[in-house]
């Protein structure tokens, strides 16, 4: 006993030689737990190795925040020997019933070095923060770097780009010793379409199999292994031969040349993946990074591959807090023993409680705390405590009258003040007496301790002569963080967000809240302009900054009296000079009334350090915040533009794009299986508003959809809506249905394929007419739609016409905006129910052109398919060496209906010819017979429309086979697109419903695809792909590009000399119904040749925003039938043949590889040349693979068939007087 009391005597003794208090000690040597001190001084024993308590902050801020930007509190060890440790085994404590409390992570701290643990309470430990793997613009940098941002890569390319590689020669390309030499050598990003990368591929490139070798030296301080890439549309990657992560990679297996991504994913962004638990797979010496950065498709417009691989720094985060009151912490050795200890008093805000350097136990408090560096500063016995405050609060203020700073503080301290946004500092200006008021006026305040600020900078906002109509928001921070924040036209995320200070007046002037915040710059096209431009910011109430919500009703018609979060929104394309402001906060409510959830919003001034920002609409920001507050608590997933994820995770958005993209909903058990995935009356009231709206910057572009996780039906919210309601640059009559099914809203928009998706079913065609009557008498009556035009306008009027008198503009130009405003509501209701009526009661008119089929068998026979003026189907067939021909009729019995239309005509292998039409009743037909050239066997009938019970055809099918199947596609009266196809048996699935065919499709097949063109019902060329790799039974995944700018007539055809796709079509004299509205497209054809009327056109596709246009040569005569296609392989040249309106048949040829150039297309008159008749139908052609002649057949004027034949030359041959046997005179 008397050996323990000696110890604790000298522990005592040291501590009091200090001036501290002694903390008690229990048995074993281990000192008593939950003994508190309620005041000063701190306790601290002597350290008995070299790792010791440095510091603490129990109260944390102002100060440092913590790898998730939030003012945790700290403690700070010490590594006070001259050997590096390792921190394994160590633990921190405040329970000695709890020694392992927490445990350091195993890492090594240098030899006088200074680590930080965060008592945040915090789950995770050692690892990444949660926000560490979020998409930024300016992502953390790595702590070690292993693979750098455009490093050089190693890569084989595969689609367009591939050259002497095959997948037998990559085979093992991920494993570290694969012979790499005979790949090509560039940095990244690689890829084609995006003008951004440092290597560029050719267009059309489907996969980039990309490999990097690095060495490691010396082993990781950090094992939190980070891969970054920026991908566009999937990736693999591998580390050392073991595949790490994968996003969008359809197969398990490694990729090779042949490899597609399965789903499309926009560049733009890198994204980070956590390959921690990979970490063991690096190795010293030589490793190697691959990755194979995958396309969707072989058309697609871009490529993306940029990646880079390195560490970060994990952060130490304690799962304890430190109690502000008081508390003890111990610091535990791996053999459970105590090294260091500290009992603290209550703590101070932002003072921290440190060790003196020159001593071993001495503790002092810190004014300015010094995380992770030595305890240098001045310190003090005991903390210092100040609290100012202004005297009359925040009101408005009559021009001469005072206000006072008042202080109560523990010790002298100095007042210093600021008047222009910035915190004081030591040098700010002294307050000594009241200071009087003149004008408005900003102040800050803080009480300092020689050049050490004490608490905190206290803000005040006098407002002092005229008072705004509307509340006011007065923003205060340093003039330079404004600047920054205002003038960052890329910065996004936590880095780009600056402290600031808010306060709130009502219009009375009187200050309704006050607290400090974070600042961010807000928007897209937005962020563009100077300092002057007027631009949006996002408020974030976050504790670093002051209070953690903002307990205010700012919003009062949100029904919510709190907010952590606030978008102050500038209008940027419904203000500044040319706009109304109030747009995009009436399409809100208008949404509201028709039962969709919105964001709510308020008018307020905004003051940014005293300047004027002018009127600013303050509303919630969209997040799992602002779900939680409106719908409850829980899980939600928050999808934006761009497929962004701004909560939850992207998982259940992904798999509702790729079950609408193949599923046929006119199946009603689909449609009932989307109705459980999607809020169907939401959705189509969110559509309706858009439409009626004309709100064409959208759906590609401004929109939020969200759910409750993870089973919750997805539903959509208006946002950004500024073009809506006149605001775009299109007139007020534009035809929405043209704007979504032909015109801008291009590309792969979720929320127009679930409109397509929806309207390919019958019944909710249907149910969707009846809403737009329905919310055109109720929501979006004219009445109610003015209320909230008028209540808007009111409540803005008096300060908007103030700052367009501050600023120059013209108040007549706002109010003729809000005129036209007006305008619009009155005459929309009836204009958008008029498009709405036209759009599905849309019936195919019918059409069939006057062609023969045209083909060629194996042994050189050539047989020309025709139809009589009844119907009747009739053969011309050449003999073998092409001098005799024949002419017969195809017999059926009576019983079978004749054809109404073109016939087609196609061969299976081991199958016989097949010949397909349309009855008269529109049922598709097929013939077959299996012997080629056996004219006794019976040709047997298949009525397909009965079989598959189809709807019936409104004109013409086509047909192609592809890899030995036949795939039919026709579109049917209601305008709708079908497949219909042999695999094993006759199946069926219905195109997307839009674009809508306006006649009939033309379907043609390259190498590993399927392509459907028509042109719509507004006029508009488009092209549907079908990639056959990935089509299933009963899923196909038809994608389609359109092409803008020019109308265009009759049906288009497709070819594809290499990796470009090319199209060529009819151009017409006008638009049919309405001309489709596409942004962009004026100026980009406005750099082009000119696309006369009634030419024939060019169009390709080489990754660009739209297609290129060319007319091909100026005809000698009107070209009035579509062109027939031959592709002359062995010269890989495309030939296509028209009727003009002299009844000549006209060849052009397209003698180019790939991209147009001059001279690309060479124009020909066969029937001058061979001085033939003219012609009444449209040419057939075929190249002949036995002779390498090429073939057109067509019907002359004088109701003969008759041939065109070119060997070298061009020669005539009449086909009906050369035929010999019965004889029927073709129809004309």
């Amino acid at each position: 006993m008397r050996v323990l009391l000696t110890f604790l005597l000298v522990v005592m003794a040291c501590g009091c030689d200090d001036g501290l208090l002694p903390g008690g000690v229990g048995s074993a040597g281990l000192p008593s737990s939950g003994h508190r001190s309620t005041g000063p001084p701190p306790t601290g024993g002597l350290p008995t190795g070299d790792l010791r308590l440095n510091e603490l902050l129990a109260s944390n801020r102002r100060g440092r925040r913590d790898d998730q930007g939030r003012s945790s509190d700290w403690i700070e060890i010490h590594n006070s020997g001259n050997q590096p440790l390792q921190l394994g085994g160590y633990h921190l404590t405040d329970d000695l019933k709890d020694l392992d409390k927490w445990a350091f992570p195993n890492s090594r701290i240098s030899a006088g070095g200074y680590q930080l643990v965060w008592m945040s309470g915090s789950p995770h430990h050692g690892g990444l923060p949660p926000d560490a793997l979020k998409p930024s613009k300016t992502p953390t940098p790595f702590e070690t770097t292993l693979v750098k941002p455009g490093a050089n890569w190693k890569y084989a390319l595969g689609g367009a780009g591939q050259t002497s590689f095959t997948n037998k020669s990559v085979k093992g390309w991920t494993a570290v010793d694969f012979d790499d030499s005979a790949f090509a050598v560039g940095p990244a990003g690689i890829g084609y379409g995006d003008d951004d990368d440092a290597t560029t591929v050719p267009d059309g490139t489907t996969v980039v199999l990309a490999r990097h070798t690095f060495t490691l030296n010396e082993p990781l301080g950090s094992q939190a292994l980070i891969l970054q890439v920026d991908y566009d549309d999937g990736f693999a990657a591998y580390l050392n031969g073991t595949r790490v992560t994968a996003v969008g990679c359809r197969d398990e297996e490694e990729p090779n040349l042949d490899s597609l991504a399965k789903d499309s994913h926009d560049a733009g962004t890198a994204e980070r993946f956590d390959l921690s638990k990979h970490s063991g797979l690096l190795r010293p010496g030589k490793n190697v990074l691959a990755i194979a950065g995958l396309n969707i498709s072989k058309g697609s417009s871009d490529l993306s591959l940029a990646p880079a691989l390195g560490t970060l720094a994990t952060a130490s985060h304690a799962n304890f807090r430190l109690k502000k009151s008081g508390d003890t912490l111990y610091l535990i050795s791996p053999e459970k023993k105590i090294v260091d200890q500290i009992r603290y008093p209550k703590q101070v805000t932002d003072q921290s409680l440190g060790r003196v350097p020159s001593t071993r136990s001495s503790w002092r408090y810190f004014l300015t705390p010094s995380p992770g560096s030595s305890n240098t500063g001045p310190h003090r016995n005991r903390p210092v405590k100040s609290r100012l405050s202004y005297s009359p609060e925040a009101i408005a203020f009559k021009p001469g009258d005072h206000i006072r700073i008042l202080q109560q503080s523990s010790t002298d301290l100095d007042i210093r003040f600021t008047s222009d946004g910035s915190a004081p500092d030591a040098s700010s200006r002294l307050y000594r007496d009241p200071i009087t008021l003149n004008e408005t006026t900003l102040f800050r305040a803080a009480a300092f301790s020689g050049r050490e600020q004490v608490g905190d900078t206290v803000t005040a906002t006098c407002l002092v002569g005229r008072q705004p109509t509307l509340p006011v928001m007065s923003i205060s921070l340093k003039p330079e963080d404004f600047v920054d924040v205002h003038l960052q036209k890329s910065g996004k995320g936590r880095g780009s967000e600056r402290p600031a200070f808010l306060e709130v007046f009502t219009p009375a002037g009187k200050r309704g809240a006050a607290t400090g915040f974070g600042l961010r710059l807000h928007g897209g096209a937005g962020r563009r302009g100077d300092i002057t431009t007027k631009k949006s910011y996002r408020a974030y109430f976050r504790g670093v900054y002051g209070d953690k919500r903002l307990d205010y009703d700012i919003i009062p018609n949100a029904g919510i009296k709190n907010f952590d979060k606030l978008v102050l929104r500038a209008n940027f394309g419904d203000g500044h000079a040319h706009g109304a402001y109030i747009r995009d906060q009436v399409i809100r409510a208008l949404h509201a009334d028709m039962g969709g959830l919105c964001s709510n919003g308020s008018w307020y001034v905004l003051l940014v350090n005293l300047q004027n920002q002018g009127v600013f609409n303050v509303v919630e920001r969209m997040d799992d915040e602002f779900f939680v507050s409106h719908l409850g608590p829980g899980d939600y997933d928050v999808v934006k533009t761009g497929d962004r994820v701004i909560s939850g995770t992207r998982d259940g958005w992904s798999e509702l794009r790729r079950f609408i993209r193949s599923r046929d909903f006119s199946n009603q058990a689909n449609f009932d299986e989307l109705a459980r995935r999607v809020d169907i009356e939401n959705f189509t009231a969110y559509v309706i508003l858009n439409f009626w709206a004309q709100n064409f910057d959208w759906p590609h572009n401004n929109w939020y959809a969200a759910r409750r996780a993870p089973q919750g039906k997805w539903f959509f919210l208006c946002w950004d809506a500024e073009w809506g309601l006149g605001g775009g640059d299109y007139d007020p009559d534009v035809d929405p249905y043209a704007f979504i099914d032909s015109g801008g809203a291009y590309g792969h928009s979720m929320i127009r394929a679930l409109f397509f998706a929806m309207i390919g079913n019958p019944g909710y065609c249907k149910y969707y007419q009846r809403e737009v009557r329905r919310h055109l008498s109720g929501a979006l009556s004219t009445a109610n739609a003015l209320r909230h035009v008028h209540r808007n306008r009111d409540a803005i009027a008096n300060d908007i016409e103030h700052e367009f008198d501050v600023r120059g503009y013209d108040k007549q130009h706002w109010r003729g905006q809000i005129e036209e405003i007006e305008s619009f509501i009155r005459g929309g209701g009836e204009i958008f129910q008029q498009y709405t009526d036209a759009y599905f009661s849309h019936k195919n008119p019918g059409r069939s052109d006057d062609r023969v089929a045209l083909t060629e068998a194996a042994d050189g026979r050539r047989h020309v398919l025709y139809r009589t003026a009844k119907g009747q189907l009739r053969e011309l067939s050449s003999a073998a060496d092409g001098t005799t021909w024949s002419d017969k009729s195809i017999t059926i019995p009576g019983t079978i209906p004749a054809s109404a239309g073109r016939p087609s005509v196609y061969s299976l292998p081991q199958a016989g010819r097949r010949i397909l039409y349309r009855g008269e009743k529109g049922h598709l037909h097929e013939l077959s017979r299996p012997a080629e050239n056996d004219t006794t066997v019976a040709w047997k009938h298949n009525d397909l429309t009965t079989q598959l019970n189809l709807p019936v055809a409104g004109c013409d099918p086509s047909v192609v086979v592809a890899r030995g199947k036949p795939h039919i596609v026709y579109v049917d009266q209601a305008c709708q697109a079908h497949e219909v196809w042999l695999n094993e048996k006759w199946r069926h699935h219905p195109l997307p419903a839009a674009p809508r065919p306006a006649t009939d499709a033309v379907i043609t097949y390259t190498s590993s695809a399927l392509q459907v063109t028509y042109q719509t019902m507004f006029g508009a060329v488009c092209e549907q792909n079908l990639l056959l790799k990935n089509a299933e039974n009963d899923k196909r995944k038809w994608s389609h590009r359109l092409i803008f700018g020019s109308p265009a007539k009759g049906s288009p055809r497709g070819f594809s000399p290499k990796s470009i796709r090319h199209l060529v079509f009819r151009s017409a004299e006008k638009w049919p119904l309405r001309q489709p509205f596409v942004s962009g497209v004026k100026t980009v054809r406005e750099r082009e040749t000119p696309i006369p009327r009634s030419a024939l056109v060019h169009a390709w596709y080489d990754g660009k925003r739209f297609w290129h246009l060319e007319p091909i040569e100026n005809p000698a005569s009107e070209i009035v039938g579509d062109p027939c296609v031959i592709h002359n392989v062995p010269t890989t040249r495309f030939h296509f043949a028209y009727r003009d309106a002299r009844g000549h048949i006209i060849e052009t040829t397209f003698r180019s590889e790939d991209i147009p150039q001059g001279g690309s297309w060479q124009l020909a008159d066969p029937t001058t040349l061979a001085n033939a008749p003219p012609a009444s139908g449209e040419p057939a052609g075929l190249f002949s693979a036995r002779t390498g002649s090429r073939f057109y057949v067509y019907r002359g004027r004088d109701g003969h068939l008759h041939e065109l034949r070119f060997d070298g030359s061009w020669t005539h041959r009449d086909l009906t007087a050369a035929a010999t046997g019965s004889f029927s005179k073709p129809s004309r």
